[in-house]
Protein backbone atom coordinates (compact mmCIF):
# COMPACT_ATOMS: atom_id res chain seq x y z
CA UNK A 1 0.00 0.00 0.00
CA UNK A 2 2.41 2.67 1.15
CA UNK A 3 4.11 1.97 -2.14
CA UNK A 4 1.69 2.15 -4.81
CA UNK A 5 -1.03 4.73 -6.14
CA UNK A 6 -4.91 4.19 -4.63
CA UNK A 7 -7.26 4.18 -7.26
CA UNK A 8 -10.25 6.31 -6.15
CA UNK A 9 -13.64 6.13 -7.24
CA UNK A 10 -15.88 9.50 -6.86
CA UNK A 11 -18.68 9.10 -4.43
CA UNK A 12 -20.63 12.05 -4.99
CA UNK A 13 -22.93 12.30 -2.00
CA UNK A 14 -26.77 13.49 -2.88
CA UNK A 15 -26.42 15.52 -5.50
CA UNK A 16 -26.95 19.29 -5.82
CA UNK A 17 -30.18 21.18 -6.19
CA UNK A 18 -33.36 19.95 -5.00
CA UNK A 19 -37.00 18.64 -4.34
CA UNK A 20 -38.53 16.35 -4.13
CA UNK A 21 -37.97 14.61 -7.56
CA UNK A 22 -34.93 12.69 -7.02
CA UNK A 23 -32.24 12.47 -5.00
CA UNK A 24 -31.41 15.80 -4.79
CA UNK A 25 -30.24 16.93 -1.33
CA UNK A 26 -30.53 20.27 0.98
CA UNK A 27 -27.20 20.09 0.90
CA UNK A 28 -24.90 20.95 -1.91
CA UNK A 29 -22.70 17.88 -2.50
CA UNK A 30 -20.08 16.96 -0.74
CA UNK A 31 -17.42 14.37 -2.65
CA UNK A 32 -15.81 11.63 -1.26
CA UNK A 33 -13.46 9.60 -2.37
CA UNK A 34 -13.18 5.40 -1.57
CA UNK A 35 -10.41 3.20 -2.48
CA UNK A 36 -11.65 0.44 -5.33
CA UNK A 37 -11.48 -3.07 -4.14
CA UNK A 38 -8.85 -3.78 -6.83
CA UNK A 39 -6.80 -2.16 -4.60
CA UNK A 40 -7.67 -2.76 -1.38
CA UNK A 41 -6.54 -5.92 0.70
CA UNK A 42 -8.27 -8.94 0.84
CA UNK A 43 -10.26 -8.29 3.91
CA UNK A 44 -13.39 -8.35 1.88
CA UNK A 45 -14.06 -8.91 -1.49
CA UNK A 46 -16.31 -6.94 -2.30
CA UNK A 47 -18.37 -3.31 -1.17
CA UNK A 48 -21.87 -5.28 -0.96
CA UNK A 49 -23.76 -4.68 1.98
CA UNK A 50 -22.70 -8.15 3.86
CA UNK A 51 -18.77 -7.01 2.54
CA UNK A 52 -19.21 -4.02 4.47
CA UNK A 53 -19.98 -5.23 7.50
CA UNK A 54 -17.46 -7.89 7.24
CA UNK A 55 -14.77 -5.51 6.42
CA UNK A 56 -15.85 -3.05 9.29
CA UNK A 57 -15.44 -5.53 12.05
CA UNK A 58 -11.87 -6.85 10.42
CA UNK A 59 -10.63 -3.29 10.34
CA UNK A 60 -11.87 -2.14 13.23
CA UNK A 61 -10.08 -4.80 15.09
CA UNK A 62 -6.43 -4.49 13.33
CA UNK A 63 -6.43 -1.09 14.03
CA UNK A 64 -7.12 -1.43 17.60
CA UNK A 65 -4.75 -4.03 18.07
CA UNK A 66 -1.82 -1.61 15.80
CA UNK A 67 -2.19 1.68 15.17
CA UNK A 68 0.95 1.91 12.99
CA UNK A 69 -1.44 -0.58 10.73
CA UNK A 70 -1.10 2.56 7.59
CA UNK A 71 -3.06 -0.15 5.31
CA UNK A 72 -5.70 -1.03 7.70
CA UNK A 73 -6.71 2.78 8.78
CA UNK A 74 -7.09 4.07 5.09
CA UNK A 75 -9.06 0.94 4.11
CA UNK A 76 -11.01 1.45 7.66
CA UNK A 77 -11.73 4.87 6.54
CA UNK A 78 -12.79 3.72 3.49
CA UNK A 79 -15.57 1.58 4.96
CA UNK A 80 -16.79 3.69 7.19
CA UNK A 81 -17.63 6.43 4.56
CA UNK A 82 -19.04 4.07 2.50
CA UNK A 83 -20.92 2.73 5.72
CA UNK A 84 -22.02 6.55 6.58
CA UNK A 85 -24.01 6.56 3.11
CA UNK A 86 -25.36 3.34 3.25
CA UNK A 87 -26.82 3.81 6.55
CA UNK A 88 -27.17 6.95 7.51
CA UNK A 89 -24.64 7.05 9.99
CA UNK A 90 -22.64 11.09 9.91
CA UNK A 91 -20.71 10.36 13.24
CA UNK A 92 -18.60 7.73 11.28
CA UNK A 93 -16.48 9.95 9.47
CA UNK A 94 -15.06 10.79 13.34
CA UNK A 95 -14.41 7.41 13.91
CA UNK A 96 -12.29 7.42 9.97
CA UNK A 97 -10.79 10.65 11.22
CA UNK A 98 -9.51 9.28 14.43
CA UNK A 99 -8.02 5.71 12.77
CA UNK A 100 -6.34 8.15 10.73
CA UNK A 101 -4.70 10.90 13.02
CA UNK A 102 -3.64 8.08 15.50
CA UNK A 103 -1.83 6.25 12.65
CA UNK A 104 -0.31 9.42 11.31
CA UNK A 105 0.58 10.03 15.05
CA UNK A 106 2.40 6.70 14.79
CA UNK A 107 3.87 6.47 11.25
CA UNK A 108 3.98 9.90 9.80
CA UNK A 109 1.75 7.64 7.19
CA UNK A 110 1.67 9.74 3.64
CA UNK A 111 -1.02 7.26 2.63
CA UNK A 112 -3.27 8.26 5.67
CA UNK A 113 -2.36 11.88 5.43
CA UNK A 114 -3.69 12.23 1.95
CA UNK A 115 -6.82 9.81 3.05
CA UNK A 116 -7.43 12.62 6.09
CA UNK A 117 -8.47 14.93 3.03
CA UNK A 118 -11.32 13.14 1.82
CA UNK A 119 -12.67 12.35 5.58
CA UNK A 120 -12.67 16.24 5.73
CA UNK A 121 -14.50 16.52 2.55
CA UNK A 122 -17.28 13.73 4.12
CA UNK A 123 -17.31 16.26 7.55
CA UNK A 124 -17.85 18.88 5.12
CA UNK A 125 -14.64 20.42 6.96
CA UNK A 126 -13.54 22.28 2.88
CA UNK A 127 -11.02 24.65 3.95
CA UNK A 128 -9.18 21.80 6.21
CA UNK A 129 -9.87 19.32 3.11
CA UNK A 130 -8.23 21.42 0.96
CA UNK A 131 -4.92 22.32 3.11
CA UNK A 132 -4.83 18.33 3.46
CA UNK A 133 -4.96 18.06 -0.04
CA UNK A 134 -2.44 20.70 -0.67
CA UNK A 135 0.15 19.75 2.46
CA UNK A 136 -0.27 15.72 0.19
CA UNK A 137 0.06 17.21 -3.61
CA UNK A 138 3.45 18.84 -2.50
CA UNK A 139 4.56 15.69 -1.09
CA UNK A 140 3.61 13.77 -3.68
CA UNK A 141 2.83 15.79 -7.20
CA UNK A 142 2.41 13.24 -9.01
CA UNK A 143 -0.67 11.80 -6.93
CA UNK A 144 -4.26 11.92 -8.74
CA UNK A 145 -5.97 11.64 -5.67
CA UNK A 146 -4.78 14.72 -4.31
CA UNK A 147 -6.00 16.29 -7.38
CA UNK A 148 -9.24 15.26 -6.46
CA UNK A 149 -9.49 16.25 -2.71
CA UNK A 150 -8.38 19.98 -3.94
CA UNK A 151 -10.97 19.80 -6.14
CA UNK A 152 -13.88 18.63 -4.44
CA UNK A 153 -12.58 21.48 -1.32
CA UNK A 154 -12.91 24.06 -4.02
CA UNK A 155 -16.12 23.42 -5.89
CA UNK A 156 -17.64 23.33 -2.51
CA UNK A 157 -15.99 26.39 -1.13
CA UNK A 158 -16.94 28.21 -4.87
CA UNK A 159 -13.51 28.31 -6.03
CA UNK A 160 -14.58 27.12 -9.16
CA UNK A 161 -11.52 28.11 -11.57
CA UNK A 162 -9.22 26.57 -9.01
CA UNK A 163 -11.49 23.22 -9.16
CA UNK A 164 -11.52 22.87 -12.55
CA UNK A 165 -7.86 23.02 -12.79
CA UNK A 166 -7.26 20.46 -10.15
CA UNK A 167 -9.53 18.14 -11.71
CA UNK A 168 -8.14 18.27 -15.07
CA UNK A 169 -5.00 17.49 -13.51
CA UNK A 170 -6.05 14.86 -11.90
CA UNK A 171 -7.80 13.16 -15.43
CA UNK A 172 -4.75 13.81 -17.25
CA UNK A 173 -2.69 11.40 -14.56
CA UNK A 174 -5.19 9.01 -14.76
CA UNK A 175 -8.54 8.70 -16.37
CA UNK A 176 -10.25 6.44 -14.31
CA UNK A 177 -13.95 5.71 -12.75
CA UNK A 178 -12.77 8.98 -10.25
CA UNK A 179 -11.86 11.35 -12.51
CA UNK A 180 -15.06 10.60 -14.75
CA UNK A 181 -17.23 11.09 -12.49
CA UNK A 182 -15.95 14.98 -11.01
CA UNK A 183 -15.67 15.32 -14.54
CA UNK A 184 -19.50 14.53 -15.00
CA UNK A 185 -20.52 16.87 -12.08
CA UNK A 186 -18.00 19.65 -13.11
CA UNK A 187 -20.26 19.82 -16.70
CA UNK A 188 -23.34 19.45 -14.70
CA UNK A 189 -22.39 22.57 -12.96
CA UNK A 190 -21.40 24.43 -15.59
CA UNK A 191 -25.58 23.47 -17.40
CA UNK A 192 -24.20 21.04 -19.60
CA UNK A 193 -26.12 17.92 -18.84
CA UNK A 194 -25.33 15.84 -21.72
CA UNK A 195 -21.69 16.01 -21.04
CA UNK A 196 -22.21 14.65 -17.61
CA UNK A 197 -24.06 11.88 -18.31
CA UNK A 198 -21.25 10.74 -21.11
CA UNK A 199 -19.04 11.09 -18.53
CA UNK A 200 -21.04 9.40 -15.45
CA UNK A 201 -21.58 6.00 -17.86
CA UNK A 202 -17.79 6.34 -18.56
CA UNK A 203 -17.78 6.33 -14.31
CA UNK A 204 -19.90 3.23 -14.41
CA UNK A 205 -17.92 1.16 -17.04
CA UNK A 206 -14.72 1.62 -15.02
CA UNK A 207 -15.73 0.95 -11.69
CA UNK A 208 -14.87 -2.61 -10.53
CA UNK A 209 -17.29 -5.25 -11.14
CA UNK A 210 -15.97 -6.08 -7.11
CA UNK A 211 -17.33 -2.52 -5.97
CA UNK A 212 -21.10 -2.83 -6.08
CA UNK A 213 -21.74 0.38 -4.04
CA UNK A 214 -19.44 2.54 -5.81
CA UNK A 215 -21.50 0.87 -9.32
CA UNK A 216 -24.82 1.34 -7.53
CA UNK A 217 -23.91 4.74 -6.71
CA UNK A 218 -22.95 5.86 -10.20
CA UNK A 219 -25.89 4.82 -11.06
CA UNK A 220 -27.75 6.66 -8.97
CA UNK A 221 -25.99 9.88 -10.12
CA UNK A 222 -26.53 9.15 -13.56
CA UNK A 223 -30.23 8.87 -12.46
CA UNK A 224 -30.48 12.21 -10.80
CA UNK A 225 -28.99 13.93 -14.17
CA UNK A 226 -31.81 11.97 -15.84
CA UNK A 227 -34.27 13.51 -13.91
CA UNK A 228 -33.01 16.89 -13.93
CA UNK A 229 -33.37 16.70 -17.49
CA UNK A 230 -37.02 15.49 -17.16
CA UNK A 231 -36.29 12.05 -18.12
CA UNK A 232 -38.17 10.31 -15.96
CA UNK A 233 -38.28 6.67 -17.47
CA UNK A 234 -34.83 6.65 -17.87
CA UNK A 235 -34.07 7.99 -14.02
CA UNK A 236 -36.47 4.95 -12.69
CA UNK A 237 -34.28 2.80 -14.90
CA UNK A 238 -30.89 3.61 -13.60
CA UNK A 239 -32.34 3.53 -9.94
CA UNK A 240 -33.45 -0.34 -10.86
CA UNK A 241 -29.94 -0.64 -11.97
CA UNK A 242 -28.64 0.63 -8.64
CA UNK A 243 -30.56 -1.23 -6.63
CA UNK A 244 -29.44 -4.30 -8.65
CA UNK A 245 -26.41 -4.09 -8.08
CA UNK A 246 -27.05 -2.85 -4.31
CA UNK A 247 -30.24 -3.82 -3.00
CA UNK A 248 -32.49 -1.82 -0.91
CA UNK A 249 -29.64 1.26 -1.30
CA UNK A 250 -31.48 4.18 0.66
CA UNK A 251 -30.65 6.48 -2.17
CA UNK A 252 -31.99 4.73 -4.53
CA UNK A 253 -35.02 3.79 -2.71
CA UNK A 254 -35.43 7.73 -2.34
CA UNK A 255 -35.25 7.90 -6.01
CA UNK A 256 -38.06 5.71 -6.85
CA UNK A 257 -40.33 7.59 -4.18
CA UNK A 258 -39.66 10.61 -5.96
CA UNK A 259 -40.47 9.41 -9.37
CA UNK A 260 -43.75 8.01 -7.42
CA UNK A 261 -44.19 11.75 -6.46
CA UNK A 262 -43.94 12.94 -9.78
CA UNK A 263 -46.01 10.82 -11.14
CA UNK A 264 -48.75 11.91 -9.11
CA UNK A 265 -48.71 8.94 -6.52
CA UNK A 266 -48.03 11.27 -3.93
CA UNK A 267 -49.33 8.57 -0.85
CA UNK A 268 -46.76 5.77 -2.14
CA UNK A 269 -44.03 8.16 -2.59
CA UNK A 270 -45.35 9.62 1.56
CA UNK A 271 -45.36 5.74 2.39
CA UNK A 272 -41.52 5.23 0.98
CA UNK A 273 -40.27 8.42 2.75
CA UNK A 274 -41.71 7.69 5.61
CA UNK A 275 -40.17 4.20 6.02
CA UNK A 276 -36.85 5.72 5.23
CA UNK A 277 -37.08 8.44 7.53
CA UNK A 278 -38.16 5.65 10.25
CA UNK A 279 -34.99 3.73 9.35
CA UNK A 280 -32.32 6.17 9.04
CA UNK A 281 -33.48 9.79 10.06
CA UNK A 282 -32.00 12.84 7.89
CA UNK A 283 -33.01 16.15 7.39
CA UNK A 284 -33.54 15.96 3.42
CA UNK A 285 -36.33 12.78 4.20
CA UNK A 286 -37.77 14.53 7.10
CA UNK A 287 -38.27 17.98 4.84
CA UNK A 288 -39.76 15.84 2.17
CA UNK A 289 -41.78 14.34 4.12
CA UNK A 290 -43.13 17.41 5.40
CA UNK A 291 -43.50 18.78 1.70
CA UNK A 292 -46.06 15.52 0.79
CA UNK A 293 -48.09 16.50 3.82
CA UNK A 294 -48.22 20.08 2.77
CA UNK A 295 -49.43 18.94 -0.49
CA UNK A 296 -51.97 16.92 0.65
CA UNK A 297 -53.08 19.92 2.90
CA UNK A 298 -52.17 18.08 5.97
CA UNK A 299 -50.47 21.54 7.31
CA UNK A 300 -49.93 20.67 11.47
CA UNK A 301 -48.21 17.45 10.39
CA UNK A 302 -46.21 19.12 7.28
CA UNK A 303 -44.99 21.78 9.96
CA UNK A 304 -44.11 18.97 13.10
CA UNK A 305 -42.15 16.98 10.05
CA UNK A 306 -40.47 20.34 9.02
CA UNK A 307 -39.58 21.27 12.39
CA UNK A 308 -37.93 17.58 13.06
CA UNK A 309 -35.65 18.42 9.26
CA UNK A 310 -34.45 21.45 11.27
CA UNK A 311 -33.67 19.42 14.40
CA UNK A 312 -31.97 16.99 12.66
CA UNK A 313 -29.93 19.33 10.89
CA UNK A 314 -28.34 20.98 13.90
CA UNK A 315 -28.15 17.71 15.50
CA UNK A 316 -26.35 17.03 13.11
CA UNK A 317 -23.80 19.43 12.88
CA UNK A 318 -22.16 17.43 16.44
CA UNK A 319 -20.82 15.24 13.67
CA UNK A 320 -20.07 17.03 11.11
CA UNK A 321 -18.90 20.81 10.28
CA UNK A 322 -22.36 22.66 10.44
CA UNK A 323 -24.04 23.64 7.29
CA UNK A 324 -26.13 26.94 7.48
CA UNK A 325 -26.90 27.51 4.46
CA UNK A 326 -28.44 23.87 4.02
CA UNK A 327 -30.55 24.94 6.32
CA UNK A 328 -31.11 28.36 5.31
CA UNK A 329 -32.80 26.86 2.56
CA UNK A 330 -34.89 24.64 3.98
CA UNK A 331 -36.26 27.42 5.84
CA UNK A 332 -36.35 29.77 2.98
CA UNK A 333 -38.03 27.61 0.62
CA UNK A 334 -41.21 26.98 3.14
CA UNK A 335 -41.30 30.34 3.79
CA UNK A 336 -40.43 29.39 7.91
CA UNK A 337 -38.27 31.79 10.32
CA UNK A 338 -37.40 34.42 7.26
CA UNK A 339 -34.88 36.07 9.40
CA UNK A 340 -33.17 33.13 10.58
CA UNK A 341 -32.88 32.04 7.23
CA UNK A 342 -31.20 35.37 6.12
CA UNK A 343 -29.11 35.08 9.15
CA UNK A 344 -27.72 31.70 8.34
CA UNK A 345 -27.14 32.23 4.54
CA UNK A 346 -25.17 34.99 5.43
CA UNK A 347 -22.87 33.20 7.93
CA UNK A 348 -22.43 30.59 5.19
CA UNK A 349 -21.62 33.00 2.71
CA UNK A 350 -18.75 34.52 5.19
CA UNK A 351 -17.17 31.08 4.11
CA UNK A 352 -18.21 29.60 1.11
CA UNK A 353 -18.99 31.17 -2.07
CA UNK A 354 -20.52 27.83 -4.34
CA UNK A 355 -23.75 28.61 -6.33
CA UNK A 356 -25.92 26.91 -3.85
CA UNK A 357 -24.66 29.22 -0.57
CA UNK A 358 -25.23 31.99 -3.02
CA UNK A 359 -28.76 30.53 -3.87
CA UNK A 360 -29.50 30.42 -0.27
CA UNK A 361 -28.74 33.68 0.58
CA UNK A 362 -30.90 35.28 -2.15
CA UNK A 363 -33.47 33.14 -1.51
CA UNK A 364 -33.60 34.14 2.20
CA UNK A 365 -33.10 37.89 1.10
CA UNK A 366 -35.82 37.30 -1.04
CA UNK A 367 -38.19 36.23 1.64
CA UNK A 368 -37.34 39.79 4.22
CA UNK A 369 -38.26 42.07 1.04
CA UNK A 370 -34.30 42.68 0.29
CA UNK A 371 -34.78 42.35 -3.15
CA UNK A 372 -31.63 43.86 -5.05
CA UNK A 373 -29.41 42.26 -2.61
CA UNK A 374 -31.42 39.22 -3.27
CA UNK A 375 -31.16 39.62 -7.21
CA UNK A 376 -27.02 39.94 -6.25
CA UNK A 377 -26.75 36.72 -4.73
CA UNK A 378 -28.73 35.21 -7.73
CA UNK A 379 -26.75 36.23 -10.37
CA UNK A 380 -23.85 34.80 -8.79
CA UNK A 381 -25.92 31.42 -8.27
CA UNK A 382 -26.05 31.20 -11.45
CA UNK A 383 -22.57 32.29 -12.75
CA UNK A 384 -21.68 28.66 -13.78
CA UNK A 385 -24.31 28.77 -16.30
CA UNK A 386 -26.15 25.98 -14.27
CA UNK A 387 -29.70 24.39 -15.17
CA UNK A 388 -30.51 23.92 -11.65
CA UNK A 389 -34.30 24.22 -11.82
CA UNK A 390 -34.64 25.48 -8.59
CA UNK A 391 -31.91 28.61 -8.63
CA UNK A 392 -33.42 29.14 -12.00
CA UNK A 393 -36.75 29.35 -10.20
CA UNK A 394 -35.47 31.57 -7.39
CA UNK A 395 -34.24 34.00 -9.77
CA UNK A 396 -37.60 34.06 -12.18
CA UNK A 397 -39.38 35.03 -8.46
CA UNK A 398 -37.00 37.75 -7.44
CA UNK A 399 -36.93 39.22 -11.21
CA UNK A 400 -41.19 39.58 -10.36
CA UNK A 401 -40.67 40.51 -7.33
CA UNK A 402 -38.40 43.54 -8.58
CA UNK A 403 -40.88 44.08 -11.56
CA UNK A 404 -38.79 42.67 -14.55
CA UNK A 405 -41.50 40.22 -15.79
CA UNK A 406 -39.77 39.68 -19.29
CA UNK A 407 -36.89 38.39 -17.24
CA UNK A 408 -38.74 36.15 -15.17
CA UNK A 409 -41.06 34.63 -17.54
CA UNK A 410 -37.61 33.59 -19.42
CA UNK A 411 -36.15 31.96 -16.17
CA UNK A 412 -39.18 30.40 -15.07
CA UNK A 413 -39.78 28.85 -18.81
CA UNK A 414 -36.59 27.34 -18.67
CA UNK A 415 -36.58 26.10 -14.71
CA UNK A 416 -39.73 24.30 -16.04
CA UNK A 417 -38.39 22.74 -19.76
CA UNK A 418 -38.54 19.39 -20.11
CA UNK A 419 -39.56 19.12 -16.48
CA UNK A 420 -42.78 20.81 -15.79
CA UNK A 421 -43.46 18.61 -12.28
CA UNK A 422 -39.68 19.04 -11.01
CA UNK A 423 -40.51 20.34 -7.04
CA UNK A 424 -43.23 19.80 -5.40
CA UNK A 425 -43.18 23.78 -4.02
CA UNK A 426 -41.11 25.37 -6.81
CA UNK A 427 -42.67 24.11 -9.82
CA UNK A 428 -46.19 25.35 -9.23
CA UNK A 429 -44.84 28.43 -8.44
CA UNK A 430 -42.77 28.73 -11.62
CA UNK A 431 -46.11 27.79 -13.43
CA UNK A 432 -47.81 30.48 -11.87
CA UNK A 433 -44.97 32.80 -13.16
CA UNK A 434 -45.62 32.47 -17.15
CA UNK A 435 -48.19 34.25 -18.89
Amino acid sequence: MRRRHVVVAVLLALAAAGGIAGLRTLHSPPTLLAIAPSERAAVSPTTSRDGLSQALATLTARVAANAADEQAAVELADVLMRQARVVGDNSLPRRAEVALTNTIAATDSYVCRRMLGAVYLAQHRFLEALDAGRRAQAMRTDDPWNYGVIGDAAIELGRYDEAFAALDRMASLKPNAAAYTRIAYARELQGNLDGAMTAMRMAIEATSPQDPEGIAWAWLQLGALHLEKGEVDQASRAYDRALFAFPRHPYALAGQAGIAAVGGDLDRALVSYQHLLAQAPTPELAAQVGDLLHRRGDVDAASAAWAEAERLERDGWNNESPQPAALARLLAERDLQPQEAVRLAREAARGRDDIFTNDALAWSLYRTGALDQAWKASVRARRTGTRDRRILYHAAAIAAARGDTTTARTLAGRALDGHPDFDLIAAPAAKALLP
